[in-house]
């Protein structure tokens, strides 16, 4: 018995320990030694028999049996108790998976669910418990004022609404003000109060039970009615003297008859038409009350009579027992109800104060909400059976001299009721006031939430003194309020949502399945908790629509803040599952058939460089990245670390931590990653290869062009081959390439907003990629206030009015704003683009094929629309032209389907000489005796420069080299396997009888034209038996020089045109070359870029792969 009494003594009634309280606890957790430890009984059942026992027992469920009838009191009820009990037993489920440790039930819970809505949650249930200590400390004062003491009134009539909110405002503050001087004393001395309380209520309860049992008519209080209308006791008194009688001497006929203040002859005809009655207002079980109170309900607006007489009810008539003081509905006394079952969790509280966690916080607290279920539904029918309904209704006892309702049946004394809820209303408070702070503490100690951080701070005691001064601020709102029917709903809202996502975690974990989730507690299933779920939902719409609302709104602004500041915290919760069982599910059903290509989307594989430091370089991408989210693709960042994987395993974590870090700083939602490689081309090749899972992989490659390329060619030029390479794996890989120059130009994510222009220049239409890069760009903050310019380059003779005006119409037709200008360019300047345009038709036709637009959909593709208006592309059938030669034989062809670029073959000779005919090229007849290098001269500037209008009229060639005997062809077609990599998606160039031959595409302009042109000269004399060597076109002086200028021209001509469009362009966007995979063209290729991008500032260079779709068509 002394061991009980010392636990007893040591009892804190489910308060919420504070951080150093919670170390404390678990450093007894880890003692064996420690035997002084609770068990299921003080440890949890009586907390939560505590807690869940409060004011609105005592002071409104006999207020709502009477409104609401018995039947439809108990299904109040009944929801109420069935909701708590649910969640009691997903609570139990997520305490008994594993060790519970120290730290109260929002450790637990927000370890269940994560630290997005844990601290959500945490947040809430913090703001409902602060505002419970409220609503406590207001019932206590209105128990004081109403039934103890009305004469301590201070501002007059205490049965007045306004009289009755100022007193409480008054002796609320007061009371608030000393309950938080005893806070401020410590835990100690509120832990001696919490004893006290318990025993109060404990007491309360059974003496309010006896009573029901023992009242009878001669233990009851008696009330007088007037026409079925409850009169005042204070009305009814003269003198000290109650007078329920109709004699003319009487109150009640002067107030309705001879008072010439309040008589009138409505009030007068009443009184004589109507009886007076003087009955016991509770005669006890063995009346027929039960039956009366069971079905009606009295549902009334503020102001209205309870019953349907049609004379309307005063206060100087001394009706007011029978007036509605509030608004009232199923709806509206749910939510008062609510929070009168709340208090479930204070057992889990102490959890450190344990002897066997596992085991005593699902028993206690079941049997907790189990006896006090019992009690809460058994009081409607109770009080139903004993009492009058008009009786019930008199919300604060005025029929019988201002008595609470349950305290005029209680045995043995009345006051043992009055003073029993007063200590418990005023413990609970105290213990609210006191856990409420604690809580707040807990959340900011977990670093989820950085506004919360002030309140991590405590004393040298250990109390945190800035979180009780808070929760001091937020208590003493609610006692300004001054209504318990007020406060009600509002924590009904706070503790529904915490109890809603404690199911939520239990639901989630059970449906999952996880290998984690073995509770021991097996009184649970997941559907259950669903139940547990919608029921808290449920209740929450039916309390209040616009609180559920406000509640959720709250809710979800506190989780995107941690999500976006402070969600750095991993406890392995159930959201994580559920995302990753998502995820996993969502990847599996895009199965691995293509993606359609109107679902496609920029899924971003970013390349940022870091130096031999671990020092990320070019960080600019990370801001163009988020510049780009507007599509909202995939983001991977990726760096390549050179060396062993074993050896630099260290390294790379440290890389990717510090990656992680900067894309967190720069807002990116994406992924970093960190490949260790033994060198960058194939890091850069596995990644272009594997990144990514299923469909669910990346389609645009972006990289920073390299600037110090050429100084880097002196030391072996590795980033140039590096770049190369990654360009070269894109396209063997059917990526899409994002290529930035100038990036450290480049503004950043939070700089001043652009106010200039973004050109897009459309030298080919690779499926998009272009329009839609620009228009992603300008949906971004920094570039929004841009102008978007959009120049279509033409060939020479092409329709540019009306192409320029379908353009226009196209743009209007995407909803995108941009000034359309078309820009003419000879066949020749736009070399380097042709080959690439050429097989993006052929793509392109199939494409449109596979997507099944309808024609009118597909006539707005842009490509088509560039087609139509060229006239290379009309007219003609297949022309062939047999050019006969000694061991070869040659063929000139224009296509019909594809632009106009004839092609010579040299091929094995095996069909003989055929008919001459002239073609499009304008190459003319060829005699059957003409020499093959006299037939490669007199193709157009082939092997010569071109100089002044001859430039307009050069015409673009093709020349194929098929395998043919001698080994000296052998090794000139592996020095010219160069076709465009652009061209290996093209259908046509892919046919049987194209498959084995290597194409390079070329115009007298072209960078490689020369070396083309010698080698096929080369080619054809081997076989005549007089071989020449073939002339090095590496960068020199002299002779080479003026070769590397021809090569050059083109780019020059396209970038002076550049300069004079979009010199003053902020951003431009143009269509990157695709490179030839001729050995040594490398440094052609980038010297090529250089002269094209000459002078601007900021280039994005766009290489699409024409699966890329953007269409103004939905179908």
């Amino acid at each position: 018995m002394s061991n009980w009494f010392s636990k007893l003594a040591a009892y804190t009634g489910g308060i919420e320990p504070t951080v150093d309280e919670t170390k404390q606890l678990r450093d007894k957790q880890a003692k064996s030694s420690e035997r002084k430890r609770l068990g299921t009984v003080l440890g949890v059942f009586l907390p939560c028999c505590q807690n869940i026992f409060g004011i609105l027992l005592f002071v409104r469920v006999g207020w709502i049996t009477g409104v609401a009838g018995a039947l439809q009191s108990l299904l109040i009820v009944l929801m109420c108790c069935s909701c708590t009990m649910l969640t009691a037993l997903s609570m139990s489920a997520i305490a008994t998976n594993g060790k519970v440790p120290a730290g109260g039930s929002y450790f637990m819970i927000s370890r269940s669910i994560g630290p997005e809505f844990g601290g959500a949650v945490g947040l809430l249930f913090y703001l409902g418990t602060t505002i419970a200590s409220a609503m406590y400390l207001v019932g206590a004062v209105e128990v004081f004022l109403k039934y103890m003491c009305p004469q301590a009134s201070l501002f007059g009539d205490i049965t007045s609404d306004t009289a009755l909110f100022n007193n409480t405002r008054i002796y609320g503050t007061v009371l608030l003000i000393l309950v938080m001087c005893c806070v401020l004393l410590g835990i100690k001395f509120v832990s001696r109060f919490a004893a006290i309380g318990l025993v109060a209520v404990l007491c309360s309860i059974i003496c309010v039970y006896l009573g029901v049992f023992i009242v009878n008519p001669t233990r009851s209080p008696y009330v007088c009615a007037l026409g079925g209308r409850l009169l005042s006791q204070e009305f009814l008194l003269v003198n000290g003297t109650y007078d329920c009688s109709k004699n003319e001497t009487g109150p009640i006929y002067q107030a309705y008859c001879a008072n010439p203040e309040t008589a009138t002859e409505e009030s007068c005809a009443f009184f004589h038409n109507s009886n007076l009655s003087y009955y016991p207002a509770m005669p006890g079980l063995s009346s027929t009350k039960f039956f009366e109170n069971f079905l009606p309900s009295y549902y009334r607006k503020k102001g209205e009579a309870y019953d349907d007489i049609p004379f309307p009810p005063k206060r100087e008539y001394g009706q007011g027992p029978n007036v509605a003081d509030v608004t009232t509905s199923f709806m509206i006394l749910l939510a008062i109800y609510f929070p009168s079952v709340t208090g479930i969790m204070a057992g889990s509280n102490r959890s450190g104060d344990l002897a066997n966690p596992q085991v005593s916080i699902p028993l206690g607290t079941i049997t907790a909400i189990a006896v006090t279920s019992f009690f809460y539904l058994s009081a409607p029918l109770f009080f139903s059976a004993i009492c009058d309904g008009a009786v019930m209704r008199d919300k604060f006892g005025e029929s019988y001299g201002g008595g609470l309702l349950v305290a005029a049946f209680a045995w043995p004394h009345y006051w043992v009721v009055l003073v029993g809820t007063c200590l418990s209303t005023i413990g609970a408070g105290l213990q609210c006031l006191t856990g409420a702070p604690r809580l707040l503490q807990a959340i900011a100690q977990d670093n989820v939430m950085p506004m919360l951080n002030p309140f991590k701070v405590t004393t040298r005691r250990g109390e945190p003194l800035r979180a009780q001064l808070l929760s001091y601020g937020i208590a003493q709102i609610g006692i300004l309020i001054a209504s318990i029917d007020s406060l009600t709903p509002l924590i009904t809202m706070f503790f529904l949502m915490c109890y809603g996502f404690v199911n939520l975690a239990t639901m989630l974990n059970g449906f999952l399945r996880e290998p984690s989730w073995r509770p021991r507690f097996r009184l649970f299933h997941w559907f259950l908790s669903l139940i547990g779920l919608g029921l808290c939902i449920a209740l929450m719409f039916i309390s209040s629509w616009y609180y559920t609302i406000v509640a959720w709104a709250i809710a979800g602004a506190i989780y995107k803040y941690i999500e976006y500041r402070g969600a750095s915290k991993e406890w392995g919760d159930a959201t994580r599952g559920f995302q990753m069982s998502t995820a996993t599910r969502a990847i599996l059903k895009l199965g691995i058939k293509p993606i359609h290509t109107k679902n496609w989307r920029p899924q971003l594989l970013v390349y940022l460089p870091v130096d031999d430091n671990l020092q990320f370089r070019h960080l600019g991408l990370l801001d163009l990245v988020h510049q780009l989210k507007a599509g909202h693709g995939l983001t991977l960042v990726v760096c390549i670390i050179e060396g062993d994987v074993v050896e630099r395993h260290e390294d790379a974590t440290n890389a990717k931590n510090t990656l992680a870090e900067l894309i967190q700083q720069h807002r990116i939602k994406g992924l970093p990653e960190v490949l260790v490689s033994s060198t960058i081309s194939e890091g850069m090749k596995n990644m272009a290869q594997c990144a990514g899972l299923g469909n669910l992989r990346h389609n645009t490659l972006m990289v920073s062009f390299p600037e110090d390329w050429r100084a880097d060619c002196e030391q072996g030029g590795r980033k140039l081959s590096q770049f190369i390479s990654t360009v070269k794996s894109a396209q063997a890989c059917d990526v899409a390439m994002l290529v930035a120059k100038g990036i450290d130009s480049f503004p950043k994510s939070k700089a001043e907003q652009m106010e200039g222009s973004v050109d897009v220049w459309c030298i080919v239409h690779d499926g998009g990629l272009l329009l839609l890069t620009s228009y992603l760009l300008m949906r971004n903050r920094v570039w929004r206030k841009c102008d978007l310019r959009v120049f279509v380059v033409a060939s020479e003779g092409d329709d540019t009015v009306n192409l320029k005006k379908d353009m226009t119409k196209f743009m209007y037709d995407l909803r995108i704003n941009a000034a359309v200008d078309v820009v003419a360019m000879s066949t020749a300047d736009i070399s380097a683009y042709v080959a690439q345009r050429t097989a993006n038709i052929e793509q392109r036709r199939e494409m449109l094929m596979q997507m099944k637009l309808a024609n009118t959909a597909a006539r707005y593709d842009p490509q088509v629309i560039v087609d139509q208006h060229r006239k290379s592309l009309s007219g003609g059938e297949t022309e062939d032209v047999r050019l006969p030669s000694t061991g070869k034989e040659a063929t000139v062809r224009s296509v019909n389907e594809l632009p106009n670029i004839p092609k010579v073959v040299i091929a094995p000779d095996s069909n003989g000489p055929s008919n001459e005919a002239p073609t499009e090229s304008g190459i003319g007849e060829a005699p059957k005796d003409r020499p093959r290098d006299e037939l490669l001269s007199n193709i157009p500037l082939l092997s010569q420069g071109t100089t002044g209008d001859s430039e307009k009229n050069a015409l673009q060639c093709s020349v194929t080299f098929a395998s043919g005997p001698g080994p000296a062809a052998s090794a000139r077609e592996r020095f010219l396997n160069g076709t465009s990599e652009g061209d290996k998606n093209s259908n046509l160039l892919n046919t049987e009888p194209n498959r084995q031959l290597n194409e390079f595409t070329f115009s007298p302009s072209h960078p490689l034209a020369r070396k083309v042109a010698e080698a096929a000269a080369l080619t054809a004399n081997t076989n005549l038996g007089n071989q020449a060597p073939v002339t090095p076109t590496t960068p020199g002086g002299g002779p080479k020089r003026s070769k590397m200028g021809r090569r050059m021209h083109s780019a020059a001509r396209l970038n002076e045109l550049l300069r004079t469009h979009s010199s003053d362009a902020d951003l431009v966007i143009v269509n990157m070359p695709t490179p030839s995979r001729s050995p040594g063209s490398e440094y052609y290729y980038m010297d090529y870029i250089e002269a094209l991008t000459e002078g601007l500032t900021r280039v994005l260079l766009v290489r699409g792969t024409g699966r890329e779709v953007i269409t103004a068509f939905s179908e």
